[in-house]
């Protein structure tokens, strides 16, 4: 089992950004969710409900957040935190930095939304309840845990049920593997990548956002959605891929290979 792909997705749920080695730190891949857009009353948004957001071009450094929308281009740098707005993520509410307003309204304007831009900062703390007590581990925007994995054959087995296969990009994960058979990773506990041990795994629920473009920003159907719930459902939630914690800072590149520990 090796790393095939891997990125970073800095702005949630815009488009990702793909490495070519990976930084991972107690938050997960650096740079991946540091940024992320609420509505006027700081709730997180995201392309369950704007769609557009799929076709946002972006790429983080250590400088800052650089957006492209269509044909325009500005930079977000990382500066030091002089605002803050309480936002909303999940059950989360959190303390972010505000960025400045001509970010946010440029935003606003190509999704034809209200929206302000937001960073998750050192003062943001937004901790996960750990199975041991000496351990608090903390992750930015990402939903559920700050690393999700996606195993090829486990896309390959869903797009033998399709008419139309789908790519990785509908799933969104930080690091694709080709695994020895599809959804052998339901069954693991701990793991290591290259020079990071990952452990307290979740399996990743899906949703609306599965069934959007990634190129495009539409919906085209209800696709792979309807089939993956045929035969990957617990109780109301359609699986696949898995969510993990880093237990220690890394580097992961393509090619490393994935070993189980359990």
């Amino acid at each position: 089992m090796k790393v095939q792909e891997l990125a970073i997705y800095p702005l949630k749920s815009a488009r990702a950004q793909k490495l070519k080695e990976m930084r991972v730190t107690a938050f997960g891949p650096e740079g991946d969710r540091e940024w992320m857009l609420v509505d006027a009353d700081g709730k997180f948004i995201s392309q369950r409900t704007h769609s557009k957001m799929a076709t946002i071009d972006v790429l983080s450094d250590g400088e800052g957040l650089s957006i492209g929308l269509n044909k325009m281009f500005f930079k977000v740098p990382r500066r030091p935190v002089t605002r803050t707005l309480s936002v909303q993520i999940w059950n989360d509410t959190v303390e972010a930095a505000l960025e400045p307003d001509l970010f946010s309204q440029a935003l606003s304007q190509y999704l034809e939304t209200p929206c302000r831009l937001v960073r998750y900062t050192a003062l943001s703390k937004r901790k996960l309840q750990s199975l041991t007590a000496d351990w608090s581990p903390e992750v930015r925007f990402a939903d559920g845990r700050p690393l999700q994995i996606l195993n090829l054959k486990s896309l390959e087995d869903l797009n033998s049920k399709l008419e139309s296969p789908v790519g990785t990009d509908r799933f969104r994960a930080n690091i694709i593997f080709d695994g020895t058979t599809a959804f052998e990773e339901d069954t693991w506990k701990r793991i290591q990548i290259g020079e990071v041990i990952f452990s307290q795994p979740k399996p990743c629920a899906r949703c609306i956002m599965i069934t959007m473009d990634q190129k495009t920003g539409l919906r085209e159907g209800p696709e792979p959605l309807k089939t993956l719930s045929t035969y990957r459902k617990d109780g109301s939630k359609v699986l696949m891929g898995s969510l993990w914690i880093p237990e220690n800072a890394g580097v992961i590149r393509p090619q490393d290979p994935i070993t189980r520990l359990d």
